[in-house]
């Protein structure tokens, strides 16, 4: 992933705020990038692959928690604890379907 790149968003664990079928622009994430809770981040997960999710919460070791944005979303607990390192970048912006 280079600068700023285009994904299209599958499925409906985002809506309302990103609609299945949207695309979203992704600003990388050099370095170590400084994270906000509530802001959309595309992510590496060890298992799941590339997920775009909303950073919820950061523990106390340092652990990344993310969410989806409805009921249909896998859960929380079932994404786990990830690694800042596995932070791919940031949703800049979104072009809805």
């Amino acid at each position: 992933m280079f600068g700023i790149n285009l994904y299209r968003v599958t499925g409906a664990s985002m809506q309302p705020r990103i609609p299945a079928g949207s695309f979203v622009l992704c600003m990388r994430a050099y370095k170590r990038p400084t994270l906000i809770l509530g802001a959309i981040y595309l992510f590496n997960h060890p298992k799941l692959g590339q997920l775009i999710k909303t950073l919820a919460n950061i523990d106390s070791a340092g652990n990344l928690w993310f969410k989806g944005e409805n009921n249909e979303s896998i859960s929380t607990q079932e994404i786990g604890p990830i690694k800042r390192c596995r932070v791919l970048g940031k949703v800049t912006w979104v072009i809805s379907a």
